[in-house]
Order: C-alpha cells, then structure tokens, then sequence
C-alpha cells in the first residue's frame, strides 16, 4: 500500500473517533424487535429504519462510526449509536429526513445536514442510511471550513439492518411518531 493510501486511512480513522458523542438510547422491548425485524407494520402505516451509513468518496467502502441524531420535518426524533438502527411508525405523507454527528470536535460541529424528502405510502417499510461526506476534513479546520463535512440520507436495502440493535425514538412528537 503507497504512502498516500495510508495517509488516507490514518486521516479518515483519526477524524471519525475525535470527540465522538455516545447516544444514550431507549432499546426496544423483546415484542417491538421481533415485530421490526419480521418487517411488520401496520396497513394505515409507515414503518421506518435508519442504520449509520457509508463515509462518501471513501474507494474502501468504510462505514462511518458516528453516534447519529435523527430529524424528522426539522425536528429530533431521537439518537442512535453505530449498533442500533432506530425504528419507528409515521403516517403516510411526504417527509424531510436529516441526520447529525454527535460531536464536541469543531470540525464535526461544521458539519452541515442535507435533507432527503420522501414521500411515505401506508404499509410502506422505508430502510434509511446516513451517509457522511467528509469533504475538506483531511486538510483540518481550515478545509472544513472552506469545504464543511456533510451528512446525507439515502434509501437502503433490509439486509442493512441485520446484526443491529433495535432503538426506538426518545424524543418523538406524539403527533409524528405513531404509537
């Protein structure tokens, strides 16, 4: 392996455990995960998923490692760790999703979320991965600053959620997140 592929490396692994912020979740109980990894979801409902994803641009193919906070129409629904994949119930209609790192390190906190509207149908199961960019990070602050790391949503397959904890939200609205 050259030089630069090692460099590489050293940069994208030093800066995905920098002050990385562990979530403290709510495990589902024993009937909720055998109901989420069967796939169930109620007709006059959506259910969905979201897993931590891919570091964009990364020719490995890393995962990323970053404890995630999730928004639903802007607002938080609750935090997840690398291990869990958060499952919850909305109602069909048309929905903004955004993640974010939980960090204390200052490039992190450049990170800018994009949203991924998705329209939900009932009876609808939607896989979610969130991605993250790190753009000008290999060149420090500076480079974040000019080029911020950025955290992006995209629709994954089932398989995705295998080997993960079931999370539920902890700070869903109960006039988004279903019951």
């Amino acid at each position: 392996m050259n030089t630069f592929k090692r460099l590489t490396i050293f940069v994208v692994a030093l800066s995905m455990v920098a002050c990385a912020t562990p979530a403290v979740v709510l495990k589902s109980d024993p009937e909720t995960a055998r109901q989420a990894s069967a796939f169930e979801v109620k007709a006059d409902r959506a259910k969905v998923y979201f897993v931590s994803g891919k570091i964009v641009g990364n020719i490995f193919g890393m995962s990323h490692s970053y404890p995630s906070d999730l928004y639903v129409n802007s607002e938080l629904v609750g935090s997840k760790n690398k291990e869990d994949v958060m499952v919850f119930e909305l109602a069909p209609g048309i929905y903004n999703f955004s993640w974010n790192v939980r960090s204390t390190d200052p490039i992190d906190k450049k990170t800018e979320p994009r949203q991924f509207e998705k329209s939900l149908k009932a009876g609808e199961v939607v896989v979610l991965r969130g991605d993250w960019d790190p753009s000008g990070t290999a060149l420090g602050l500076l480079g974040a600053m000019i080029a911020p790391p950025k955290t992006e949503i995209r629709q994954a397959e089932r398989s995705e959620i295998s080997n993960k904890s079931f999370v539920l939200p902890q700070s869903c609205n109960v006039k988004l997140c279903l019951k």
